[in-house]
């Protein structure tokens, strides 16, 4: 086989007519064949420039017409050369210098020197295969046929035959086939042209967005009569038919989908819904990329018995630490108003308006100085809203899901009447901080009667520890707040909370841990009356007490060897305690009642427990919690002659046996005949591949409350799953919420087949999961 190669005198520059097509394309590479009539080459089996090597069994040069062919296992390879590795001039130290300990003696190394020393190094760009091509000169056409495929790292194209226009950077491509790594964009057509610089148009083609095996059938796709395809754009189908395998069950006559690696503006998957309250109905989100950073999503859901609900939702984005989402729905409800109407009756809701809404947002920003804000915005039209509008894709639940999932932090239950908005700054020194903080409450009660919420406008809370060096081992610690109380209707006011704390260790003995605090708490009070809301005492008032408490304990540990040669044990430890706390007895009668700080009980009482802790130790390393186990019991001295000084036995058990099994259970057990008044118990148990299981029960006798709430989520077979959740009140004899699906999950797409059932509605879904397509295609009734 003869070998030529091209001098470096006749290196042909490759930014030519067409070099753009594909970013790099089939195109680009042609042009290689340039090279034969510039360097006046004759027929040559391989070729190598320093961007290129081609090989061919046969490459023939043409005069008439001007023209260059080459023919059988055409392989053309595009390198690019790396920029060389960055080098610094060492130290060149010789022996003696070494011996001497003289100064060692440096070598300059100049750049020259560097580019000498380095090989250039090259990454494949592009390899193109075919059986043969031919090079037009004169028509600069390049036209290629018999298994052509084009292999770049985003992008591969295979084509029976191929012809380029390398002015017009146009190009069609017959019984062709493109994949794009980017969302695994597949597309396949009897005829792909490329009609410009970024797009190409599909005759009686198809499409999917995953993975297909070579030579297998598609598990769905979108197939059209005609297609245009946008490079990092969109691709819009005519005559779009979806099939499952090769058989069409959905036609429409226009179909856009996603076919780019950027988010682009334009209308995402619709969602169509039917149910016995609102009729059959669909949401069609319109999409709005405003900059790499920000986004806005316009929900556009219609039901044909209660009216059109537009929905808004604003996203921003600066870094990880500074975000934000708010979204915002209106409906003016045909179903509201009549409270005498099936509506009302069959659902027990109280709502009367018609105008129902709901705005919810939260946003994260940190502010120089080591400032940091937190907002979190839930206001809500009525108390039904929520419970009613839990599904969808502006539902609670899913909205729910998305703040827990961007910020770290849920909405309240749904089923709260008194919605907190908080808007709160925190600053931090060592062991001290400062928090500003902002409370509204939307109040969406059914009765409304009495005081109104109390809201804080604002409240400033100053925490610390500090030892007090030079003092020995004395720790002063502190709590201190200012709340500026508001409600619409009520008493209000002022509140000043000083608590500072003074603590140290006892000197008992070195086998005891003890320790001893004492403080005083000083509040004042300037009561302010809201609305009709009348004041009988003095508007100031102040309350000044005392507290101790002191604690003695110790700590027993013993590590039990496991079997092995590893080194595995469990450390046990044990640790009993006494602890004594005194507060006296005042008055606090004349002072206003805003929250738990303002009504400070007497104690005088001496509580006593034992912790356990059983450490799963591997070697030297701690593994994880094997268990523990806390109980503890308080005696009161605040009345000798009481009958019943004792509380009731408290208890708390943690089980961890294996990595992803835990067991909590909780109780209090009352020593005076009543038995167990609380019980608590909670098992969860987690898989790799995914399942998991909860069962959770809790029982609580002054509520006169029993319930049950479980979570099932386990795979059935391969691509089969289900998940199961239910609450159960056995107090009341009703289930009050229970949703179970069966999921079919294929590598392309899933099926979901849902139900939801609540004491006011069952509903029921199917939903499609089309892979890179966003929101699922879906319906529920």
């Amino acid at each position: 086989m003869q070998v030529l190669s091209l001098q470096k005198e006749y290196t042909v520059t490759m930014q030519l007519p067409g070099m753009a097509f594909l970013r790099p394309s089939v195109l680009a590479v042609f042009l290689l064949l340039l090279a034969g009539p510039v360097a006046q080459l004759r027929a040559a089996e391989s070729v190598a420039t320093e961007e290129w090597d081609i090989t061919a069994d046969k490459l023939t040069r043409f005069d008439q017409p001007a023209s260059i062919v080459a023919e059988g296992n055409i392989v053309l390879v595009k390198r690019k050369q790396l920029p060389p590795k960055k080098q610094t001039a060492g130290d060149d130290t010789s022996d003696w210098s070494e011996l001497l300990e003289e100064e060692a003696q440096v070598k300059e190394v100049t750049p020259a020197d560097l580019e000498e020393e380095q090989e250039p190094v090259f990454e494949t760009e592009i390899t193109i295969t075919a059986d043969w091509a031919v090079y037009d000169i004169a028509l600069n056409m390049i036209k290629a046929r018999g298994n052509v495929s084009v292999i770049t790292e985003d992008e591969q194209l295979y084509a029976e035959q191929g012809e380029v226009n390398l002015e017009q950077e146009t190009g069609t491509f017959k019984q062709a086939t493109i994949i794009r790594k980017q969302h695994d964009l597949h597309l396949e057509g009897e005829v792909i042209e490329k009609t410009g610089y970024k797009t190409y148009r599909v005759e009686n083609g198809w499409v999917i967005t995953c993975k297909v095996d070579q030579g297998k059938t598609a598990p769905w796709s979108f197939a059209a009569s005609d297609a245009v395809i946008e490079q990092d754009g969109y691709a819009v189908l005519s005559h779009a038919r979806f099939r499952i395998k090769d058989i069409p069950v959905f036609y429409t006559p226009w179909l856009m989908i996603p076919a780019k690696s950027k988010r682009e503006t334009g209308f995402l998957l619709p969602e169509l819904i039917s149910s016995e309250n609102g009729g059959f109905g669909f949401n069609l989100p319109f999409f709005w990329n405003i900059s790499d950073s920000t986004d806005v999503t316009v929900y556009t859901q219609y039901m044909a018995d209660r009216g059109y609900m537009p929905g808004l939702e604003f996203r921003y984005v600066k870094s990880e630490t500074e975000k934000g989402l708010i979204m915002a729905t209106y409906l003016n409800d045909d179903l509201s108003g009549d409270t005498d109407s099936s509506y009302y009756v069959d659902t027990e809701f109280t709502h009367d308006n018609e105008e129902r809404y709901w705005v919810r947002a939260k946003a994260d920003h940190d502010f120089s100085g080591g400032w940091t804000s937190r907002l979190d915005i839930d206001i809500v039209s009525d108390r039904d809203y929520l419970t009613e509008f839990n599904t969808g894709m502006t539902g609670f639940s899913t909205t729910n899901e998305r703040f827990l999932k961007t910020f770290g932090r849920s909405l309240q239950n749904k089923t709260d009447d008194q919605r907190t908005n908080t808007f709160s700054l925190l600053k931090s020194w060592g062991s001290t901080s400062l928090t500003g903080e902002l409370l509204a409450i939307n109040d969406v009660r059914a009765d409304k009667s009495g005081n109104s919420p109390l809201w804080n406008l604002p409240s400033v809370d100053y925490t610390g520890t500090l030892p007090l060096e030079g003092f020995g081992d004395f720790t002063l610690s502190w709590d201190s707040s200012y709340y500026n109380f508001w409600r619409e209707e009520g008493i209000g006011g002022h509140r000043v909370d000083i608590n500072p704390r003074l603590s140290a260790p006892l000197p008992i003995s070195q086998y005891l841990e003890s320790r001893a605090e004492i403080g005083i708490r000083d509040t004042f009070y300037s009561v302010q009356e809201y609305g009709d809301a009348e004041w009988t005492e003095d508007t100031t008032q102040n309350r000044f007490l005392y507290n101790f408490n002191a604690e003695i304990g110790t700590t027993l540990m013993r590590a039990f060897a496991l079997d092995g040669d590893q080194g595995d044990s469990i450390n046990h430890q044990i640790r009993p305690y006494v602890l004594y706390s005194f507060t006296p007895d005042v008055d606090q009668d004349e002072l206003p009642w805003y929250d738990g700080v303002d009504r400070v009980g007497e104690q005088n009482q001496i509580t006593y427990g034992v912790d356990n802790f059983l450490n799963l130790f591997q070697g030297d390393t701690e593994e994880r919690e094997f268990a523990h186990l806390k109980i503890k019991q308080n005696y009161s001295l605040l009345d000798e002659d009481s009958d019943e000084p004792f509380s009731a036995i408290n208890l708390r058990l943690r089980l961890q046996p294996i990595q992803r099994l835990t067991f909590d259970y909780r109780t209090d057990f009352d020593v005076y005949g009543d038995g167990f008044v609380r019980h608590f118990v909670e098992g969860a148990y987690s898989t790799d591949r995914g399942d998991y299981f909860e069962l959770e029960y809790v029982f609580d006798d002054s509520a006169n409350s029993e319930q049950v709430n479980g979570t099932i989520a386990t795979y059935l077979l391969a691509n089969w799953r289900t998940e199961i959740r239910f609450e159960h009140s056995i107090s009341e004899g009703e289930t009050n919420e229970a949703d179970a699906a069966l999921i079919y999950q294929a590598p392309c797409w899933s099926v979901e087949f849902a139900t939801q059932y609540t004491p006011t509605d069952t509903s029921f879904m199917v939903v499609f999961n089309l892979a890179n397509l966003g929101s699922p295609i879906g319906f529920s009734y």
